[in-house]
C-alpha cells in the first residue's frame, strides 16, 4: 500500500493549469483517464493530496471532507458533495535565505537583511550627558522639562536629581 507517483500526477491532471472544478466535474475528469474513484487506491491517494495540501477547496481547506469527499471507517468512499469547487494548491513562494559574512565590525550600530526593525538603546545618564556637553539650549530645556515632569521623575526614581544636575551645569 504504497503511494504512486505517476497515481498521483493522474489524480492532479485535471487540477492542472490553475483549474477550478466542481467534485463532479472532477470525478468525470478521472473518469475519462481510467481512475476508479471507488477504489481503494484512489482512496488512499486522495486522502494523501489532502494531507500534502496539495489540492484544495476554493476557500483553501484541504481536508477531504471540505474538499467534498465523505469516507467511511473501513476508508471507503461513501460519498460525494458534487457542488463543492477544488483546485491545485497554489505553492507559496520561499523567502530567499541571504548570508552575510561579515569580518570586521566597527560602529556601534548596524543593520543587514530585508524588512529588518532596528531597535535603539541608549541610557537616561548618557542621554543627559551629551545633551549637557553640547551647545543646544533647546535641547537642555526640553529635556530638563522631561525630567521635572512627576511622571517621569516617578519613573526614573530617585536619581533624577543627580540628572537635573547634570543638565544645571
Amino acid at each position: 500500500m504504497s503511494i504512486d507517483q505517476k497515481y498521483l500526477d493522474l489524480l492532479i491532471a485535471p487540477l492542472e493549469n490553475s483549474e477550478i472544478l466542481s467534485v463532479a466535474d472532477y470525478i468525470n475528469e478521472i473518469k475519462g483517464l481510467g481512475v476508479d474513484f471507488e477504489s481503494e487506491e484512489f482512496s488512499r491517494h486522495l486522502k494523501y493530496l489532502c494531507f500534502k495540501k496539495q489540492i484544495t477547496n476554493f476557500y483553501g481547506k484541504c481536508d477531504h471532507k471540505s474538499l467534498g469527499f465523505n469516507f467511511t471507517a473501513s476508508g471507503k468512499l461513501s460519498s460525494i458533495i458534487g457542488n463543492i469547487e477544488i483546485m491545485k494548491a497554489e505553492k507559496e513562494e520561499k523567502a530567499m535565505v541571504q548570508n552575510f559574512n561579515i569580518e570586521t565590525l566597527n560602529a556601534q550600530s548596524a543593520q543587514l537583511g530585508n524588512g529588518n526593525i532596528q531597535n535603539v538603546t541608549i541610557n537616561m545618564q548618557e542621554l543627559i550627558e551629551k545633551v549637557a556637553a553640547s551647545d543646544d539650549k533647546e535641547a537642555k530645556r526640553m529635556l530638563m522639562e522631561l525630567l521635572e515632569n512627576p511622571t517621569i521623575s516617578g519613573v526614573i526614581g530617585a536619581g533624577v536629581s543627580g540628572l537635573i544636575g547634570l543638565l544645571g551645569n
